[in-house]
């Protein structure tokens, strides 16, 4: 049997930064991590389920409250959730054979991440929060032509729940250091494991 690889997971809104933060530690981090995420499975739909009215199975936009700070919250659909556990059984298969991967996660239910963990069992798992203040992730995703204008807002309150190994905020650091502060933690450890 392969020697597991190593997991990160980093979890963070959309348009906080984590797509550029898996280059910059894949650019700093020894041997080949892959880089994967949601965005891995949702693209690799047929083009039809990314409008509506298909893409109500994978997730659901529905209108929020007066006066919440998004203009929907997000509900995944039954589509939506058979991806998420496909990907985490990828990433698992990935990390059994030996390979370190990268996750670049929006954790929006509570029990994604605990699917995720018994599936890869006792690997390796870096848990990194990819912070970053609202009114930053929403002008980010203003500047953008390919998001959901409100998805950002309506993921801010709701994917942290704690529990993170480190975490970084992409408004304050710059995608290097923030790659670095990582990288410190994933060299610690593995320094760790080897005595």
């Amino acid at each position: 049997m392969e020697h597991p690889g190593r997991l990160i997971v980093l979890n963070g809104t959309s348009s906080s930064g984590k797509s550029t933060l898996v280059k910059a530690l894949q650019a700093r981090l020894d041997g080949p991590w892959l880089g994967v995420g949601i965005d891995t499975v949702v693209f690799a739909l047929p083009k039809a389920y990314l409008d509506q009215p298909l893409w109500s199975e994978v997730f659901r936009y529905v209108p929020a409250e007066p006066g919440a700070p998004a203009p929907f919250r997000i509900e995944t659909g039954e589509l939506g959730v058979r991806l998420v556990h496909g990907l985490h059984a990828m990433v698992a298969a990935l990390v059994s054979a030996g390979h370190d991967v990268i996750v670049d996660h929006v954790l929006l239910d509570a029990d994604w991440l605990a699917d995720l963990r018994a599936r890869i069992g006792e690997s390796d798992l870096l848990l990194v929060g990819v912070r970053c203040p609202l009114e930053v992730v929403v002008e980010r995703e203003r500047n953008r032509r390919d998001r959901t204008i409100g998805q950002a807002a309506a993921q801010h309150d709701v994917i942290h729940r704690g529990g993170y190994d480190i975490e970084v905020d992409t408004s304050i650091l710059a995608p290097p250091d923030a790659a670095a502060a990582i990288a410190a933690v994933v060299e610690r450890r593995a320094s760790l494991s080897r005595t």
